[in-house]
């Protein structure tokens, strides 16, 4: 079988044909014109199984033949039908077809594109616990794709799978285990593969467990801090149904609940800002503890801020009553801006079989932009207000005066939390390395980011 590189360069070599004479009588003194002239010639092919032609001119008597075994050739009277198979392979292909009459003969070259194969679905899906049927749509040419069925261990996942040739149809085993289940079905043509992830749950499968919210407090970094460990901060407790859209991590030994949205078409949870996770009365006065949304590089631009207002304050060109009111108002005021309720994140859970759990990283929900866009004073201060991508989580501290919630202090900045549940068979899983995995972060880059 021929490779072809060159396709173009092929075609300008053979786009007069060849032909040749058997005619070596070293005494003729003249060029005979050879009899077998091509008219017309079809033989370029994609990679499917199909059918070309050539049209010629020859004295009767002619035959055919071909090179390569993949294509035929039939004499109809002055045409040749050539077929040619399906073509797998994602090279291209070459053939000659020689067409021969008596001592003459002219070769003409048959041509044929490699394989093309194309997923056009999602890389990633939901389903729900109940048996369903999962469409992965694809476009091909020529191509013989394969998908693999994916298995989690006691019971199959995927019961049966169809090829509809543009499609492959996967008919997933109701999930009947009570835990968030995700499998890879891997669709292959040739060297290439395309993995598509598929999440099976619902809430149901959710609620009753043991849930922890786990990350890097920043709050609780400072220049001696010598391990990331001194910074992990887990928050543990049972998810317990609120609604069908909203659920809560009723916090262990605590009367703090956290409050989260829930999307059954994503199987994913969601955390607002202003959230009021604690409440707590007393002959002093109401003690209140909310939710923050936060970006680390907003965070950052804070810290530059309060270390410009310090270091001008030590040089004299802040007076005491100008630092004063930086300090007790205008920080307290670009803290409060994050506890909006505009402001949300959201983690699409999904179970690891490998690492034993359930979990989910809390990003950007893709609506905060028009928040912090329109908040100009920001800008001017230095944040980067076109560029915000929540991955942060604060609690904050505020009292309760009148009507009016007044900004104390924040108890938490969580940077990248996870969300995680371990499965039964997962209690050797570690969060801090599923946390360092996914968020990609470090020591050195937390100090430079919070300038420490």
């Amino acid at each position: 079988m021929k490779k072809i590189f060159n396709i173009g360069f092929l075609f300008a070599v053979a786009a007069g044909f060849v032909a040749c004479s058997d005619d070596n009588d070293a005494g003729s003194s003249y060029l005979r014109e050879n009899p077998v002239q091509v008219v017309s010639s079809n033989l370029f092919f994609n990679a499917n199984a199909q059918k070309g032609g050539v049209k010629f001119t020859a004295p009767a008597g002619s035959t055919v033949s071909v090179s390569e075994t993949w294509a035929t050739a039939e004499l109809k009277n002055d045409s040749v039908v050539v077929s040619v198979t399906n073509n797998a392979a994602v090279d291209s292909r070459s053939a000659v077809l020689t067409i021969k009459n008596g001592a003459d003969s002219t070769n003409v070259p048959i041509l044929q594109t490699g394989a093309v194969f194309k997923y056009t679905g999602e890389k990633y899906y939901v389903v729900s616990d109940e048996a369903t049927t999962l469409t992965l749509p694809y476009t091909k040419v020529g191509a013989e794709p394969a998908i693999s069925l994916a298995d989690n261990g006691d019971a199959p996942v995927v019961a049966s799978t169809e090829d509809k040739g543009n499609a492959f149809v996967a008919h997933f085993n109701a999930n009947t285990t009570g835990e968030v289940r995700t499998v890879n079905l891997v669709l292959k043509n040739q060297d290439k593969c395309d993995t598509i992830m598929v999440t099976q749950g619902s809430l149901n499968d959710f609620i009753g467990k043991e849930y922890h919210l786990y990350g890097y407090d920043l709050l609780k970094l400072t220049s001696s801090t010598k391990s990331m460990d001194e910074l992990v901060t887990q928050i543990s407790g049972k998810l317990v149904k609120v609604s069908d859209s909203e659920v809560a991590l009723d916090v262990n030994n605590s009367e703090m609940e956290l409050h989260f949205g829930f999307d059954p078409s994503t199987l994913s949870f969601s955390i607002k800002g202003n959230d009021v996770i604690l409440k707590e009365t007393a002959a002093s006065g109401v003690t209140l503890r909310k939710t923050a949304i936060w970006d680390k590089d907003f965070y950052a631009a804070l810290a530059k801020l309060f270390n410009q207002a310090t270091q001008a304050h030590s040089a004299g060109k802040l007076s005491d009553d100008e630092y004063n009111s930086f300090v007790g108002s205008t920080v307290p005021a670009i803290f409060d801006i994050f506890a909006s309720r505009y402001l949300s994140m959201s983690a699409p859970m999904l179970a690891s079989k490998e690492d034993g759990v359930v979990m989910g990283l809390f990003a950007d929900s893709g609506t905060n932009a028009d928040f912090i866009g329109k908040q100009k004073g920001l800008g001017e201060l230095g944040f980067p207000i076109n560029n915000f991508n929540a991955n942060m989580l604060g609690v904050y501290e505020y009292t309760r005066v009148g009507q009016k919630d007044k900004f104390k202090k924040p108890l938490l900045l969580l940077q990248v939390p996870l969300l995680y549940h371990m499965l039964p068979q997962g209690s050797n899983a570690k969060p801090a390395d599923l946390l360092r995995e996914r968020a990609k972060v470090s020591l050195p880059m937390l100090k430079a980011m919070a300038k420490v």
